[in-house]
């Protein structure tokens, strides 16, 4: 994942905060400085705003810019410069955040809730995100009581899921897969054929998924459906593996036929 994607899904507040300031030079006496090409993301710790800053001069001067980034935002860096014992983030093409202000390990969001483990077989755990396999696993279809997340500086989100160990949120769901698989499916209008059903319902083989089944459809284009099955025509009452969606008529042409990926959710 992309850091400007992460950064848009992990924080939703992360926008840059226009603050009025005034600007103002400060100037190190006899400063020390260095500077690195070092890359990654910064989080902004302070509760108000991090300042933003011009870039910095060889001998020290740092000017304060009048604007500032959001508070609990994240931002990708693509260097730094050490003004004595503040390290200061380049941000932008002149723009620069104190490291007074910032964090560089992205924070722990507390959770509570109850996920489940979507993979096939078992899954590690480990002492922390990205660190060491703790000896124990999950397997697949286990429900887990989540207690935090974290996202690690890849664009990965982590879980707690107890007793200092972490998995990785690739093998973790809201929803309770219960089985993915492979059909065919056409679609149809129900309200062409003279029924009030709706759109919400797709048509299965009664025997395969029960009335209530509630499934979560992926056509070849990307487009997800989901659907509870409320019918049986007659070409998916004698084939198992076929389905008809329902959806308006115009949509229901443009689908015609098609393989589909079929997770069955309850």
């Amino acid at each position: 994942m992309k850091i400007k994607n992460f950064v848009a899904s992990l924080f939703t507040v992360s926008t840059l905060a226009l603050i009025g300031v005034g600007a103002q030079a400060q100037t190190a006496d006899a400063a020390t400085v260095s500077s690195s090409t070092t890359s990654g993301v910064v989080y902004v710790t302070n509760t108000n705003v991090a300042l933003l800053y011009g870039s910095p001069t060889n001998n020290g001067q740092i000017t304060k810019l009048g604007r500032g980034l959001a508070s609990k935002s994240a931002w990708a860096y693509s260097g730094t410069v050490t003004i004595d014992s503040t390290t200061y983030y380049q941000v932008g093409a002149n723009e620069w955040v104190s490291s007074n202000d910032i964090s560089t390990s992205a924070p722990t969001i507390t959770l509570d809730k109850n996920m489940y483990v979507k993979a096939n077989g078992g899954v590690n755990l480990y002492d922390s995100p990205n660190g060491t396999f703790t000896g124990s696993t999950v397997s697949g279809g286990m429900e887990l009581h989540v207690y935090a997340s974290k996202t690690d500086n890849s664009g990965n989100t982590w879980y707690d899921v107890g007793m200092s160990q972490w998995i990785n949120g690739k093998y973790m769901s809201d929803d309770n897969v219960k089985e993915t698989l492979t059909m065919s499916a056409t679609a149809y209008d129900p309200v062409v054929l003279g029924s009030n059903m709706g759109y919400s319902g797709v048509a299965a083989n009664l025997s395969k998924f029960p009335k209530g089944t509630h499934l979560r459809i992926t056509d070849s284009n990307g487009n997800v459906y989901d659907r509870v099955v409320n019918d049986t025509g007659l070409f998916a009452y004698s084939n198992p593996n076929q389905l008809d969606v329902a959806m308006p008529n115009s949509q229901a042409l443009q689908f015609g036929r098609q393989n589909v990926t079929v997770q069955v959710l309850s």
